[in-house]
């Protein structure tokens, strides 16, 4: 998909540059990050993509460098359960997505490029 600029492309920037800090910054994000570190030991940089909060969990959806996406559904209180990791390559992730979430990847695997360059 083609970039074009639009406001809603730079809203969703502002939003994905704002999780990638959140993400690799605050003590809050760490057993994602950790997850994620020890899934991709070379992971470079992560997008969050979607972020659905449950009763008891949280289930996050992260683009990892430019090739997958790792969603992880964790236990908010109960730190000894294991989390429920799924990956995905970025082609099998999109089918199906609407076009607006498909804008939102578009985004993130824009900057996720610029920052591995």
């Amino acid at each position: 998909m083609k970039l074009k600029g639009t406001m809603t492309e730079q809203s969703y920037r502002e939003e994905l540059i704002a999780s990638k800090s959140h993400l690799f910054n605050e003590i809050s994000m760490c057993r994602f990050l950790n997850i994620i570190r020890e899934t991709f030991p070379a992971v470079k940089t992560a997008y969050v993509l979607s972020w659905t909060p449950e009763q008891g969990e949280d289930i996050i959806s992260f683009l990892v460098d430019t090739h997958s996406v790792i969603k992880i559904e964790l236990d908010r209180y109960d730190k000894t359960l294991v989390p429920i990791v799924d990956v995905y390559p970025i082609e099998n992730w999109m089918k199906g997505l609407s076009k607006t979430f498909q804008i939102k990847i578009a985004v993130a695997f824009d900057l996720a490029m610029n920052d591995l360059i």
